[in-house]
């Protein structure tokens, strides 16, 4: 029963948004077993959360220009696309943060913008990108380095599952070449 509590606890967390901020101990493990663990916790409040944010966004979908491999999706709003063609870099806008995103510029895993595209409703872009070193995302994976990609879990689908509560989250970059 312990662990079921943390779960739900952890998944009525990461709904309301909360699983970083101002919880102490319980939302460091609630943010830890949203990034690191198997429970499937789909934050289907995002966009809810991204329409509040003080800056007019649209989505981004950063890919890997060699690879075609998705690296990241995020938003950029007007400044972030003009400071990522100024840079040369992936540049997006933090919605939890409200502030531009230079990507990498804490962790060093720069994203080299090779080019932009629109979609036929001009309501979200492409980025294609080279990375300056092996990662993408801003956690790490068992070997201590940067995911290549923040989309480093497999979700699995068992017989009998009734709806989401049920999926599970298996990290399967581990077992993927680099």
């Amino acid at each position: 029963w312990s662990y079921w509590l943390k779960v739900m606890r952890t998944r009525v967390l990461v709904n309301a948004g909360l699983s970083r901020v101002g919880l102490g101990k319980l939302g460091a493990m609630a943010h830890f077993e949203l990034e690191e663990g198997h429970q499937f916790l789909l934050d289907w409040h995002k966009l809810k959360k991204v329409a509040a944010c003080e800056s007019p966004v649209v989505p981004v979908a950063v890919q890997h220009a060699d690879t075609m491999e998705v690296l990241i999706v995020a938003y950029a709003n007007e400044q972030a696309l003009v400071e990522s063609f100024r840079r040369n870099i992936c540049v997006l806008w933090s919605t939890s943060r409200n502030k531009l995103w230079i990507k990498g510029e804490t962790s060093g895993d720069v994203l080299d913008l090779v080019e932009v595209r629109v979609n036929c409703e001009q309501n979200s872009l492409l980025y294609l990108v080279r990375p300056r070193l092996t990662g993408a995302c801003h956690t790490k994976g068992p070997d201590g380095s940067t995911r290549p990609s923040c989309y480093y879990r497999r979700v699995q689908w068992t017989e009998g599952t009734e709806g989401t509560e049920d999926l599970a989250a298996k990290d399967d970059m581990a077992e993927r070449p680099r």
